[in-house]
């Protein structure tokens, strides 16, 4: 059985229940380590690497100047009528 509630819900149920400072430490902090397991496994590819954010790329000034001028393809590029094209024009 599934059961949906909201968190406001749940929030208003730990306030009733006069939970000791202790107490809501404890579980903050049981449910912070749950929290950063599941984004560190949310962080890997299912290999076990780990994800590459685009953020963590860098891209030597060198590099930029070579692909600077380049316009990126549009969303409705067709990859393989492309490689079908140039494999005709190359051996045709």
């Amino acid at each position: 059985m599934d059961l949906t509630i909201s968190m406001d819900t749940v929030l208003n149920f730990l306030h009733s229940m006069a939970l000791s400072t202790s107490n809501k430490q404890w579980l903050a902090d049981h449910l912070y380590e749950e929290v950063k397991a599941e984004k560190k496994a949310a962080a890997k590819t299912d290999n076990g690497w780990p994800k590459i954010r685009r953020e963590d790329l860098y891209i030597s000034p060198e590099v930029m100047k070579l692909v600077e001028d380049i316009e990126p393809l549009p969303d409705d590029f067709d990859y393989d009528k492309a490689q079908l094209e140039y494999l005709l024009k190359k051996h045709g």
